[in-house]
């Protein structure tokens, strides 16, 4: 009788070992996804919060606002040229390390990242400006 006693605790201590593994993994892996899904949850908010703002009359930040106004677009046209320089770089950079047999998808990477983030910042600008964002496919 002892023995059977012995042989469910151990039974349930393993399963209890078990379970909490389980249960760690289980969270290791939320969070894994959940941090690779910020960015887009990130970037779905300002869509959802700039769809408001840039359906309003006029522009957003008006001269009433004074000089955080002006900060704020300088800034932004600031930021946009900074990051569309960055990219060009960072693409430059890759095909000077391609031609020399070195590592170069890092750099081209980041250079794709650069111009991408820099189209948002300026879109972001010319909404700032009270401007319609237009894509011309005219070509």
């Amino acid at each position: 009788m002892n023995n059977k006693v012995e042989m469910c605790q151990k039974t349930v201590k393993d399963a209890a070992r078990k379970l909490r593994t389980n249960l760690s993994k289980a969270k290791n892996t939320c969070l894994n996804y959940t941090r690779a899904g910020l960015p887009v949850f990130a970037v779905m908010g300002i869509c959802l919060l700039f769809n408001q703002a840039a359906s309003a009359q006029g522009p957003i930040f008006t001269g009433d606002a004074g000089n955080l106004s002006n900060i704020i677009r300088e800034g932004l046209k600031l930021m946009a040229i900074i990051l569309f320089c960055l990219g060009a770089v960072g693409i430059a950079w890759a095909i000077f390390n391609k031609m020399t047999g070195k590592e170069w998808g890092s750099q081209a990477f980041g250079g794709i990242l650069a111009f991408a983030f820099g189209t948002i910042v300026a879109v972001f600008w010319q909404i700032a400006q009270g401007r319609a964002v237009t894509v011309d496919t005219n070509f």
